[in-house]
């Protein structure tokens, strides 16, 4: 289910009806979708899009751009010779330099990204001085 969006009809009283665990009301917080970039409020902070549609588009796009990407940065990490003979590190910015603009062209300049320390915080492992051993834990575990 959505959250609400904040342009909501004059009179009418935007409330969250999600429960709280202390039995208090939730508060809402303005938020701004990534995908479409309409304010929506929301009692999570953690919430990133106004709706299931606009979540499945931001990850599609995604999906579809990062297919490329996985590939030639696995070449430029772990073939390096054939990486630089294709010149990967040249090919890697220019897919990035055209999703940036199809951004600004497409999306009205928004970023079709997370921030990285959404990234880092979902998976600590990656921080790690040795992420590898982090890696053989997590498929242990």
């Amino acid at each position: 289910m959505s959250a609400p969006r904040l342009d909501a009809p004059a009179g009418v009283t935007i409330t969250c009806t999600e429960p709280r665990l202390d039995g208090a009301a939730p508060s809402l917080l303005d938020r701004t979708c990534l995908w479409c970039g309409q304010a929506y409020l929301s009692p999570a902070p953690e919430t990133e899009f106004c709706g299931s549609p606009c979540r499945k588009a931001f990850n599609n796009l995604r999906a579809m751009r990062g297919a490329e990407l996985y590939d030639l940065f696995m070449a430029l990490r772990h073939d390096r010779a054939v990486a630089t003979a294709f010149k990967v590190w040249r090919a890697l910015n220019r897919l990035a330099a055209g999703f940036r603009f199809e951004d600004r062209v497409e999306r009205a300049g928004r970023r079709s990204w997370r921030h990285p320390g959404v990234i880092l915080a979902r998976r600590p492992y990656l921080g790690s001085d040795a992420p590898h051993v982090d890696l053989r834990r997590k498929a242990e575990g």
